[in-house]
């Protein structure tokens, strides 16, 4: 027999609307919140490519770098070491097994560490046979830096005084400084050191430390050997950038 809904019970026939209320209450209730976040989260994204680009081609600065460490450390009350302190050290005290140290400098940077030698220690004149004190020397330096500089980057430079060599073997000091650095470079490489983290350079009479000559054009003596010189610079290699092309 069919009931009408007059004859259900109160509770059977207010139940569906209750449900119909609920309902409308939900949809009264989205006011558009779940398309405003899609939205904020579109752009985000969209901001870490952006900023993810600008760090793929740019070059990073070492000195500011370590500078914004310095001042991080300082303003967090932390302590600041100097970048390559230990290995720096470890090069002075061959320096000193070897009594080398007034002859052989050290300087320690922010970018790494370089060590400038008169050629006079390293090579005679218009030769590029590393003299056998010189080549102890480096091969000391080049057991420390295969065991503590390993994912450094080693530049070697070949300096020369302004006296013009002409020579069939070394036709300019061009060659005669490319050469002597890459004495020292396959010493390197012979004690170990990775072979495609190091660049020898010759720079000839480019980059002298003092006057090679006075003002009437006469031979400085000494300001020339102090110019005939190898400087090995010991850099930490940043990430490369991205390769052209890919």
């Amino acid at each position: 027999m069919d009931l009408g809904n007059d004859d259900l019970p109160k509770e059977q026939t207010e139940r569906p609307r209750r449900f119909q209320r609920v309902k409308e209450r939900i949809v009264q209730h989205d006011d558009g919140e779940g398309n405003w976040l899609v939205s904020y989260a579109d752009l985000m994204t969209l901001l870490f490519g952006l900023f993810v680009m600008i760090t793929a081609f740019s070059t990073p600065d070492t000195k500011k770098m370590e500078k914004l460490k310095q001042e991080t450390a300082k303003s967090m009350g932390g302590e600041y070491t100097r970048p390559y302190e230990e290995l720096a050290q470890d090069m002075k005290n061959i320096l000193a097994d070897f009594k080398l140290d007034k002859e052989v400098t050290i300087e320690q940077t922010d970018e790494g560490i370089t060590l400038i030698s008169k050629g006079t220690l390293f090579f005679d004149s218009g030769s590029t046979d590393l003299k056998p004190r010189a080549r102890e020397l480096m091969e000391k330096v080049a057991e420390i830096l295969t065991q503590k500089a390993r994912g450094f980057r080693v530049i070697v430079e070949g300096h020369t005084d302004d006296v013009p060599i002409v020579s069939r073997m070394y036709p300019s000091n061009w060659d005669l400084s490319s050469s002597r650095a890459s004495t020292v470079v396959r010493l390197l490489e012979w004690k170990g050191f990775p072979h495609a983290d190091m660049r020898p350079v010759g720079l000839a009479d480019t980059e002298p430390l003092v006057p090679n000559r006075d003002p009437a054009g006469v031979s400085l003596i000494d300001n020339q050997a102090q110019n005939r010189r190898i400087v090995v610079r010991v850099q930490k290699q940043l990430p490369q950038r991205m390769a052209k092309g890919k």
